[in-house]
């Protein structure tokens, strides 16, 4: 194999990536930004304009472990060792895959998770390739995934009711709304910092960097 073989594969993964990418925005861009869009506290350009950051950001800081998950939590690479080319091919196929069913999704108005298309893309591949065995069917791998999707709902539900019902029962049904409100916004903005922050640190931050801190650790530089 000479090294410049496979440059097709290579630029056609960067075309693949950017559609993949252009299907996620479209997809997740909206369900962080549907709830202030329709409240009217951001117009749909302004959104936009915010999201081009912080989808990045989010990308960027807090990327990591889902990068590693997806990288080998998943597949066997181990499998493609001796034919580094089919590995090329396969994540090829995955994010082809992966972007032809987001955008479509999307466009239609279907729920559709972008992280769970591309795990499926490359469990596809895998199995296409290696059969079953090729995938890491346990908790370390898509088991783990699995699990999320009944953890996150009710996780997300919980956190919504805790932070609801005292909001609307303390602040918005008092007489005095609006000046408990103005007190209550600072309290709000620090929960939102200080959570933003422990996960860029737990959930951002490479595995090999992360191992040196304890969550005491992490919970303190987050404060």
């Amino acid at each position: 194999m000479q090294p410049h073989d496979f440059t097709w594969i290579f630029a056609l993964g960067i075309v693949g990536s950017i559609c993949d990418a252009f299907g996620i925005g479209a997809n997740d861009v909206a369900n962080s930004f549907a709830s202030s869009i329709s409240s009217g506290s951001l117009s749909l350009m302004q959104a936009c304009i915010v999201a081009s950051f912080t989808e990045f950001l989010g990308a960027l800081l807090l990327g990591a472990s889902t990068s590693e998950t997806i990288k080998g939590g998943i597949l066997d690479v181990k499998e493609f060792a001796p034919q580094p080319e089919l590995l090329m091919l396969a994540m090829l196929c995955a994010l082809i895959g992966s972007a032809t069913w987001v955008i479509f999704a999307s466009k239609y108005g279907l729920p559709v998770s972008t992280t769970h298309s591309i795990v499926a893309g490359i469990m596809g591949t895998g199995i296409a390739a290696f059969g079953g065995g090729a995938i890491t069917w346990g908790y370390d791998g898509v088991a783990k995934i699995i699990t999320s999707w009944f953890v996150s709902p009710v996780a997300a539900g919980i956190v919504t009711a805790i932070i609801y019902l005292p909001t609307r029962y303390f602040i918005l049904e008092s007489p005095n709304s609006f000046k408990r409100g103005v007190l209550a916004i600072p309290i709000y903005f620090f929960c939102t910092a200080l959570i933003g922050s422990f996960f860029i640190i737990y959930k951002g931050v490479p595995s090999d960097k992360k191992d040196s801190l304890s969550d005491g650790a992490i919970v303190g530089i987050s404060f």
